[in-house]
């Protein structure tokens, strides 16, 4: 009987692409086994056709007083008796998932409290997030991770006003925490540059981003 192996990661996009190395070695050490992946609806489209898993749920994510959408996502987890769990969103949220869990758990990679494969190093909050995503693998018995990786994510682009070469660049990421975000000014000097050397920067992002968006072509029309 094939092992049931559950990945569990929510967001954001930066940090789903970097989990994509995570994704590969939890498919290549577990080759033969069932992996769900339980995400947010904005990545399950994304990573429906990549390689490493065979089903995807959709957490909305309720609120503890959502107390039916608290039940429905208990009972989907409680739907099958998984083998291991890989958290590789070690939040809070992520990690109270282990108490909705049936017994006998199952082989729990994270930080939930008394998980079997703890992710224990007490200075992963200062790691970068490929690190230490790979030091929790391996942690876990998951000796190779490799870097993050979306050759699948392929399309044609013939059909798109852009020439080759060409470089994409996002500049709205961390909505949430704008600190985080590189100076729309080094993304127009960076554009400005691409520009020189013959590659057609393109400029990706939603309504949010508008401004930035602006600013940078602004710098480099």
């Amino acid at each position: 009987m094939s092992k049931h192996i559950l990945v569990i990661k929510h967001g954001a996009l930066g940090d789903v692409v970097l989990a994509t190395g995570p994704f590969q070695a939890i498919r290549e050490h577990h080759a033969d086994a069932h992996i769900t992946l339980l995400t947010t609806k904005p990545y399950a489209k994304l990573l429906q056709n990549s390689p490493y898993f065979d089903e995807i749920w959709v957490d909305i994510r309720p609120k503890l007083w959502q107390i039916s959408d608290v039940l429905a996502l208990r009972k989907m987890l409680r739907s099958r008796q998984f083998d291991w769990v890989y958290d590789l969103q070690t939040s809070s949220r992520s990690s109270q998932y282990f108490k909705l869990l049936k017994a006998p758990k199952p082989q729990w990679s994270g930080v939930a409290s008394g998980c079997s494969h703890p992710h224990d190093n007490p200075n992963r909050a200062a790691m970068h997030t490929v690190e230490r995503q790979r030091e929790q693998l391996q942690m876990a018995g998951i000796p190779n991770v490799p870097q993050p990786n979306l050759d699948w994510l392929s399309e044609s682009v013939d059909d798109l006003p852009v020439k080759k070469p060409y470089i994409l660049l996002v500049p709205g990421g961390s909505a949430h925490r704008p600190a985080k975000r590189w100076p729309s000014d080094a993304y127009g000097a960076l554009a400005s540059y691409l520009a020189d050397v013959d590659i057609q920067p393109v400029l990706i992002g939603a309504g949010a981003e508008s401004g930035i968006l602006s600013n940078i072509t602004r710098q480099e029309p």
